[in-house]
């Protein structure tokens, strides 16, 4: 397996169209900006090809990675896998990872996999991944706390895997540092240890929304234990709150590879059950456009 590790700053794109306007200069040039090293395109959903224009047919993905490299930001993708066809989303996968030669990739596992037996697709689709892309950083992304979402099989996901990236989102709390050392402290316990870089939480949902001060806080909280790097969901959301965007990029965060935490064990914040991140409107009639264009493509509806 690959030895690298992500460092820095990162931040997770979904839609291109909708961030920045769709340009990829401006995207680049925004991330730069705020200092991220590395943006996570979501590059396939399923077994089929994501961040394809409805309209025109055209793949958005490949002006984003000549831009975000051109400023020395790292392109890494993204995938959400459902575990129906395992041998099919591995091929989709290494075939984007590979048309863009990108610099790693992410596997978005959640709850279609909490459920008894679902560790055997799990187990065929990393293993056909990893045979794919021998050479490729492989990330995991899915819940914080493992002891609230089993039977998901978080071991055998990152048996094959480089990173290990939980979704620390303390929504409707306000103790990051608190939730990120429980995180590290749960997976740590797993049979199978990964090095951690954790997503944050940029982004709302209902009345609640995350502060500049929670933003920073999280970062410190990665920079005080000497994890690599940080990441948050997600771009569109971010940006809406100015404060939140500026936090983000005031955090000085040079790139760097630390020998991993020894966290401290911390006492267990609020606790609540993940849910899908919140959709704002206006971000969902754009989705429900792209998803009505790609069944009349003859293609399923995907996340």
């Amino acid at each position: 397996m690959s030895q690298q590790v992500l460092s820095g700053k990162g931040m997770y794109l979904w839609i291109i169209s909708r961030v920045e306007g769709g340009d990829p200069e401006r995207i680049a040039e925004v991330a730069q900006q705020a200092g991220l090293t590395h943006v996570l395109i979501k590059v396939a959903d399923r077994n089929f090809a994501y961040n394809i224009d409805p309209k025109t047919g055209v793949d958005l993905v490949p002006g984003l990675v000549s831009a975000l490299r051109a400023r020395g930001i790292a392109p890494w993708g993204w995938q959400y896998i459902y575990g129906t066809n395992p041998a099919a989303e591995a091929a989709m996968a290494i075939q984007r990872v590979k048309q863009f030669n990108l610099d790693g990739f992410v596997v978005n596992a959640e709850k279609e996999f909490k459920v008894k037996g679902m560790d055997v697709p799990a187990r065929q689709y990393m293993q056909a991944l990893r045979a794919g892309l021998p050479g490729t950083p492989i990330g995991f992304s899915s819940y914080r706390y493992p002891t609230l979402h089993r039977p998901l099989p978080f071991e055998v996901f990152l048996q094959f895997s480089d990173i290990n990236m939980p979704q620390v989102y303390w929504v409707q709390s306000s103790n990051p540092a608190q939730q990120l050392l429980r995180s590290v402290r749960e997976h740590k316990a797993l049979s199978v240890w990964r090095p951690i870089v954790p997503t944050g939480c940029a982004y709302p949902e209902g009345a609640w929304k995350p502060t500049a001060g929670q933003i920073t806080e999280f970062l410190q909280a990665c920079k005080d234990n000497e994890i690599s790097g940080a990441n948050f969901w997600e771009w569109i959301y971010a940006r809406k709150d100015a404060s939140l965007w500026a936090a983000l990029s005031a955090f000085p965060w040079a790139p760097a590879t630390p020998p991993e935490p020894e966290p401290v064990d911390p006492e267990p914040g609020p606790v609540k059950d993940e849910t899908e991140p919140h959709v704002s409107p206006e971000v969902m009639k754009d989705w429900l456009a792209m998803q009505k264009a790609l069944r009349k493509q003859g293609r399923p509806h995907a996340v």
